[in-house]
């Protein structure tokens, strides 16, 4: 029952008001040791895994400008790639149309989203101007197809 009387009696704000400047007291000291260690060069552990975190966040960032570089560099060479295969199907169809003097009407949104793709990807006049030439100088030539169903008896 003494303890039960001796807690109604107990100041609780000055209790408190001791806890929090023993806390304040505390980060004070650990403030000023963190100070005095980081001033004579010392080392401690929690020192030493912060530099092992930096160090490992900067490898891992050199490490990603690296992957980025290599990335934009293989998007770029694929991109040339695509470029010179497009351009080489466009001549290939160029010359064809020549040949058969005209466009077959099935062939031409084919021709024509091929050499969209083409100047997309960064093509040069020389495809635009095959390409300018096949819808200027020759016809579209009409396709008729027939299907041919078969029925079972």
């Amino acid at each position: 029952m003494d303890a039960i009387t001796a807690l109604t009696k107990t100041d609780f704000s000055s209790l408190i008001l001791s806890v929090l400047i023993v806390l304040t007291g505390l980060k004070s000291f650990t403030t000023i040791f963190e100070w005095v260690i980081k001033k004579f060069g010392l080392e401690t552990k929690w020192s030493r895994i912060k530099q092992e975190e930096r160090h490992l966040l900067m490898q891992t960032a050199q490490n990603l400008n690296t992957l980025q570089k290599k990335y934009i560099k293989d998007i770029e060479h694929l991109t040339a790639a695509q470029r010179e295969a497009l351009a080489d199907r466009i001549n290939e169809k160029y010359k064809y149309y020549i040949s058969i003097k005209g466009v077959p009407e099935d062939e031409l949104d084919e021709f024509t989203h091929l050499h969209t793709a083409y100047k997309d990807i960064g093509g040069n006049h020389s495809g635009d101007a095959k390409y300018e030439y096949c819808l200027r100088h020759l016809p579209v030539i009409p396709v008729e197809t027939t299907l041919i169903t078969t029925k079972k008896t």
